[in-house]
C-alpha cells in the first residue's frame, strides 16, 4: 500500500483524485517536467552493468538538459555536490555493480539530489541496509532540507517506527483497508506513535518511550 500510495503520488501508476506540486497538477506535466519537480529513490536501483558510479549520478540531470546535449558546467557541479553530500565520490570512478548494496543506495541518493527538484521521494531506502548505512542515508536529509527549507521537501517509507520518529517531523501512519491503504493517523511523532494508535493499527501491544540520548521516541513490539 505504501510503495503504490508513493507512484500514486509520483504519476508512475493511475489513481483517482487529483496531486499537485507546488500548486500545479501533477497530471499535466510530461515526465521531463516532473522529474524538475520530482526525484524518486525506488527500494532497489538499478543501472547498466557498465556504468561507474558517477555516471549513474549524471542520469539525474537528465530533466534539466536540452535533448542529446552534454554534461554543461552547471550540470557537473550539481553531480560533485550531490557525490560528496552522499560521500559516494569516494567509489564514483568504480562500476556500481562492483560495489556494495549500500554504496549503491547512497549512489542512487546521489543521482536522486543531483535532479535539484524540490522534492524528494524516498521509497524504503534503507530496507536491505546494514546500521551503518542506514544513518549515513538518513543523516544527511536533514542538511539538504536546512540549505533551502522553505522549498524544499522529503517523503520517506519507513517501517522503523523509532526511526521514522527520531528524523521524520510529520508522520502518516497507513494500515490495510479493504480498498488499499488508509491513513490511520497523520500528525506529529508524539501524535501519531501512541500506544493505542499503534495497537489498533498492527494488533498487538507496544512499548512506547522516550530515548534519553536522542530525545525522540523508541518503539519496542511486545
Amino acid at each position: 500500500g505504501k510503495s503504490t500510495l508513493v507512484k500514486a503520488v509520483l504519476g508512475l501508476i493511475a489513481y483517482e483524485g487529483s496531486v499537485t506540486v507546488s500548486g500545479r497538477s501533477l497530471a499535466s506535466m510530461n515526465p521531463r517536467q516532473r522529474a524538475r519537480h520530482l526525484a524518486y529513490l525506488a527500494q532497489e536501483t538499478s543501472s547498466p552493468a557498465d556504468f561507474t558510479g558517477r555516471q549513474l549520478v549524471e542520469m539525474g540531470r537528465y530533466a534539466r538538459q536540452s535533448r542529446f546535449a552534454a554534461m554543461s558546467s552547471a550540470d557537473e557541479r550539481a553531480v560533485d555536490a550531490a557525490l560528496r553530500l552522499t560521500g559516494a565520490d569516494a567509489w564514483a570512478q568504480r562500476p556500481v555493480a562492483g560495489t556494495s548494496g549500500g554504496e549503491r543506495q547512497l549512489t542512487g541518493l546521489a543521482r536522486a539530489l543531483a535532479q535539484e527538484a524540490p522534492v524528494l521521494v524516498l521509497d524504503e531506502p534503507i530496507s536491505a541496509l546494514d546500521m551503518s548505512h542506514e544513518m549515513a542515508v538518513l543523516c544527511l536529509l536533514h542538511p539538504w532540507l536546512d540549505e533551502d527549507p522553505a522549498n524544499r521537501l522529503v517523503v520517506v517509507v519507513l517501517h522503523d517506527l523509532s526511526l521514522a520518529a527520531r528524523f521524520c517531523d510529520d508522520l502518516i501512519l497507513l494500515t490495510p483497508g479493504r480498498h488499499g491503504a488508509v491513513i490511520a493517523a497523520h500528525g506529529t511523532p508524539d501524535d501519531v506513535l501512541t500506544v493505542d494508535l499503534l495497537r489498533a493499527a498492527y494488533g498487538i501491544d507496544v512499548d512506547v518511550r522516550r530515548s534519553p540520548v536522542t530525545d525522540s521516541l523508541s518503539v519496542t513490539a511486545l
